[in-house]
């Protein structure tokens, strides 16, 4: 009763008003679902039942499964040790980042490494 006499107080009022009042009912409503949904989801987060699905197909993409196939392949093949294969690769980087050390930075012939080679025509 108390709501259908409000009701009937806001259709006497005029238009602004109502528009006013809807306004503040709809800021409210969006404020208490706004806050309810920011307990229940820190709540979550706190006990720990936030879980990530790993399994959409943008993340398939980096599943490496198949990169831990190829491996297990490789040592049954050549009778590699997943430690052997990263000793392997890292002795690997090594060398190629010492080859990119060893390279000089500037070409020795004088001319300039920002200058297009001068073509005789």
């Amino acid at each position: 009763m108390v709501v259908q006499k409000t009701i009937d107080n806001l259709k006497e009022r005029p238009q602004d008003e109502r528009k006013v009042v809807a306004g503040g009912i709809a800021i409210a409503l969006v404020v208490i679902l706004l806050i309810g949904w920011t307990v229940l989801f820190f709540k979550r987060i706190s006990n720990g039942s936030q879980q990530g699905n790993f399994e959409s197909g943008a993340q398939e993409e980096f599943n490496f499964t198949s990169v831990k196939e190829a491996q297990q392949q490789i040592e049954q093949l050549q009778g590699y040790t997943a430690e052997e294969l990263s000793r392997i690769r890292d002795e690997a980087a090594v060398r190629q980042l010492q080859g990119e050390l060893q390279q000089p930075a500037k070409p020795d012939d004088g001319s300039d490494a920002f200058q297009p080679p001068q073509s005789s025509y």
